[in-house]
């Protein structure tokens, strides 16, 4: 039997045991006043057009700033969870 899974929901990385316990959730450390920071640098497909789509949000929404370090700690923090780590 075939599986029908989304390419980002495919199985190139083994299952982790779960969501470590000493870790929030994502909604509890952004609602804070002060938030430790690291960076964390990557590169994206170009295709998908990621900075345009942003910058279209942004505009669409009149927003004077976008917290893109949150978006993506939200976006990798439920994806690191959906796979068990």
């Amino acid at each position: 039997m075939q599986s029908h899974e989304r390419p980002s929901e495919g199985t190139p990385y083994a299952h982790g045991p779960g969501r470590p316990k000493n870790i929030p959730e994502a909604a509890i450390v952004l609602n804070q006043c002060i938030i430790p920071r690291e960076g964390l640098d990557s590169s994206v497909p170009a295709a998908l057009k990621l900075k345009k789509r942003i910058k279209r949000l942004a505009l669409d929404n009149e927003l004077d700033h976008l917290p893109i370090g949150d978006i993506i700690s939200v976006a990798l923090d439920e994806w690191l969870t959906t796979r068990g780590f």
